[in-house]
């Protein structure tokens, strides 16, 4: 390769050139850190729209934290009809379920947890 040799005087021209769109490449690049936390903070503060909770639902707990079947599914690779069926009672969450489902809310999977998210208040059905 040719060597390439630069006077001090061609390095503050270039430094000259390149310095303005460095600095604003810095300043575009905070700004988009900051529009970032704000959108990550906008969404931390929005609220969770909870499946309805009747009088005789199953779950109470767990359709507070969760707004859909389908989300339930796609939590647990379950068909819509599937994750009906479970919180309606006719079928038992499996325990890998349950954990899956608690890890993916951030809620620590422990006996407690489990009793308080999966209690339906009756005798579940044997799976």
């Amino acid at each position: 390769m040719n060597d390439l040799r630069i006077t001090p005087q061609q390095a503050e021209v270039l430094a000259s050139i390149f310095r303005p769109i460095i600095d604003e490449q810095i300043k575009l690049s905070i700004e988009a850190v900051k529009q970032a936390e704000e959108d990550e903070l906008r969404k931390a503060k929005e609220k969770i729209k909870p499946m309805r909770v009747t009088k005789y639902s199953t779950y109470p707990m767990l359709r507070k934290i969760y707004s859909s079947y389908k989300e339930i599914g796609g939590v647990i690779n379950k068909a819509e009809t599937a994750v009906s069926k479970r919180m309606n009672g006719s079928i038992a969450f499996s325990a890998r379920e349950k954990e899956l489902l608690l890890k993916n809310k951030g809620i620590e999977p422990n006996a407690a947890n489990k009793r308080r998210y999966f209690d339906i208040g009756r005798k579940e059905k044997a799976a």
